[in-house]
């Protein structure tokens, strides 16, 4: 591979950044591509402090990208196109590939740094020089999480409605999607909504029987009739069915109800649902429910699945730069998707104008009656789309406005 053109060209990296400003501003360099797509990948996984596997990951996006761009990047093989007729839209793309190159290199030092620190990170003592024991600190953090499910039965035991479980569950668990390779284990939890209501469920042993997942009521631990894997994984990609992932550090919040509040502290939770008011009036979860349905109806959203967890993750926890960064990239394979479906139609069209392909004139009727119905859920789509879009640009000025004041 040829030497990167970097001469006679600012340097715009900052001397000091973050490993979250380095993967805003390398997405701003790959928003469009497939890539993109891998960054968040990886991104994910540092948020779930596990730099190790965001590193691998951010290393094979970079070869990756290496790779879509290697007639870019090659410049001394390349002279020859670069002086043609589009030499400065082509100087641009390739300034464009170094400089994300360079910020692939820049991310990757910086989460290498945090592998590190990440494996040799010890527990500090406070009172007494004695170094606490792996043992000892499962223990803790197995009797945090016990203290969790008692409060949690508490709360699910006066609360029967999907919105309502959904609230008391996410105050201590993590809400995420079930693909269709999932491995399921005994003990797993997981939420049902079915109904408007939601029921939390959890794995039987063994998981798996005859086709079927046998699962048990979480509460008081009755087993429900075995469901074919099949069906189970049908609703679960359809966002009716939810993993639980119970957090390693749990933050205690206030767990509102319609028929109790379970609170610490009043202020914080008028603080709360103040928040909560000033964000639906921009932006509501409804917003990506009528998404989602529209996306599944246009048939040309490919993983329409991540509707249903930055919903139920990035938006819920108030992650709104991380959830308008996935859904772009989400909108941005929709429209490409709806630039090929309008020249495929086109071409049809043609064919049939010139003869080459014989129809009908009730299949030609037929045809594009069923052409416009599609068209129109692809439209529907699309708004609903820049509906949220909208509301996420709008939930992150305004926090970026508040942190300002502050």
């Amino acid at each position: 591979m040829g030497a990167y053109h970097t001469a006679c060209r600012p340097f715009y990296w900052p001397e000091i950044m973050t490993v979250d400003e380095s993967f805003d501003e390398l997405y701003k360099l790959l928003r469009g591509s497939r890539c993109a797509a891998l960054l968040l990948q990886a991104r994910t996984h540092f948020d779930a402090n596990d730099p190790n596997q965001s590193l691998i990951d951010v290393q094979k996006t970079r070869q990756t990208y290496i790779e879509s761009r290697k007639t870019l990047l090659e410049g001394e093989e390349n002279e020859e196109l670069l002086n043609g007729r589009d030499s400065q839209f082509l100087k641009k793309r390739q300034n464009k590939a170094v400089d994300a190159v360079e910020h692939f290199d820049e991310l990757v030092s910086l989460l290498t740094i945090q592998s590190k620190k990440a494996k040799l990170i010890t527990p500090v003592a406070t009172h007494l020089p004695v170094k606490p024991t792996t043992s000892t600190l499962e223990t803790n953090v197995a009797t945090q999480h016990q203290n969790a499910d008692d409060v949690l039965r508490k709360a699910l035991n006066s609360v029967t409605s999907a919105e309502d479980v959904r609230k008391c569950v996410g105050q201590f668990c993590d809400l995420k999607t079930i693909e269709a390779d999932h491995d399921f284990e005994s003990g797993e939890r997981m939420v049902i909504f079915s109904n408007g209501m939601g029921h939390v469920v959890e794995v039987d042993d063994p998981p798996l029987l005859d086709g079927a997942i046998c699962i048990v009521t979480w509460l008081d631990q009755k087993r429900m009739l075995p469901i074919g894997l099949d069906k189970f994984l049908k609703s679960a990609l359809k966002g009716r069915v939810l993993q639980l992932v119970v957090r390693d550090r749990i933050v205690p919040e206030p767990l509102v109800t319609n028929n109790n509040i379970c609170t610490t502290d009043v202020m914080e939770h008028e603080k709360l649902v103040s928040d909560t008011a000033e964000r639906d009036k921009i932006l509501d979860m409804g917003a990506f429910t009528q998404l989602l349905d529209a996306a599944q109806r246009s048939s040309i959203v490919p993983g329409s699945n991540i509707i249903i967890q930055v919903r139920d993750c990035e938006y819920r926890l108030g992650k709104y730069n991380k959830a308008l960064q996935m859904m772009e990239t989400l909108y941005t394979t929709f429209l490409g998707a709806e630039s090929q479906r309008n020249q495929r139609l086109q071409r049809e069209e043609m064919e049939i104008a010139s003869g080459r392909k014989k129809m009908s004139p009730r299949e030609l009727q037929l045809k594009r009656s069923q052409d416009n119905q599609a068209t129109q859920a692809v439209d529907r789509a699309k708004v609903r789309f820049q509906r949220v879009l909208e509301g996420l640009r709008g939930l992150l000025h305004l926090e970026r406005t508040s942190t300002t004041q502050e």
